[in-house]
């Protein structure tokens, strides 16, 4: 249970990102840090994660080592797996020192009950992908590739995945998507009374709707495109944002909207 500020990001893709987003987003993450009580990172932190026998995939050194100093300062992060990091573990919990949770959570944070998931898999279109999910994070197939050397490993997965291509323009399928889950979690807050907040990722679109009373949902974005994150205080509305590096500040995207 959090009483005080959480900070809340999804889909920073590192890895697969440039280099100047990703120091836009270490540089978030010591900021936030400096002011929060916890950080929440709904699924995706990075483009490719697994734990292979042999080592973890290259390249994230930096922002693994800027978020060990933040857990050795004292502030919690808890990393929940998206489809691109679902096979994290021990190293993330045991060398990095962050809660990492394969399952969506509710948590008690600033006063809200909250549903917090990535959000692949839901929705009434999703049944295809669900199917591919159990296969791939089936543990045949895990075990199978945890033999692979990381390096191999991460190349295969590296030309698997179409992020890349997605940072330039954000595609039809994933306006759709949004709207997907926006519906999804209007169905859940009917059935969920006890649910102040829900919290989603992977769509890639920034998102802040007070579908009932005092009840909101809200989807964190991504760092391929807005670098947006929201935030929980104690006595306030949820707040989403958009950080910007050369500003130093978040600039402020929206809170408290019109009830639907």
């Amino acid at each position: 249970m959090y009483n005080k500020t959480i900070y809340l990001t999804s889909d920073v893709h590192l890895g697969a990102i440039s280099q100047e987003t990703q120091s836009s987003f270490i540089a978030w993450l010591e900021w936030a840090a400096s002011r929060g009580d916890q950080i929440i990172i709904n699924g995706d932190l990075f483009d490719f994660w697994f734990e292979f026998r042999n080592g973890i995939p290259p390249g994230y050194h930096k922002a693994l080592s800027s978020l060990r100093t933040v857990v050795q300062n004292g502030v919690p992060v808890t990393l929940i797996g998206g489809n691109h990091d679902w096979w994290g573990g021990k190293y993330l919990r045991e060398e990095i020192g962050i809660t990492f949770s394969q399952t969506p959570l509710l948590l008690e944070l600033a006063g809200y009950r909250s549903f917090i998931a990535h959000g692949d898999g839901l929705g009434d279109s999703a049944i295809a992908y669900n199917f591919l999910k159990h296969l791939v994070r089936s543990k045949l197939l895990i075990n199978l590739f945890s033999t692979l050397p990381s390096k191999l490993g991460a190349s295969i997965a590296g030309k698997v995945s179409q992020t890349k291509q997605k940072r330039s323009v954000i595609s039809q399928q994933a306006i759709h998507r949004s709207e997907g889950l926006k519906s999804w979690a209007k169905e859940q807050f009917s059935k969920e009374p006890s649910w102040d907040l829900i919290f989603l990722g992977h769509t890639h679109i920034p998102c802040i709707e007070q579908l009932d009373r005092g009840r909101f949902y809200i989807n964190t974005g991504d760092w391929l495109h807005h670098q947006s994150f929201a935030v929980l205080k104690v006595g306030e509305k949820p707040g989403l944002y958009s950080w910007k590096q050369d500003q130093k500040v978040p600039m402020f995207i929206a809170t408290d909207p019109k009830i639907n």
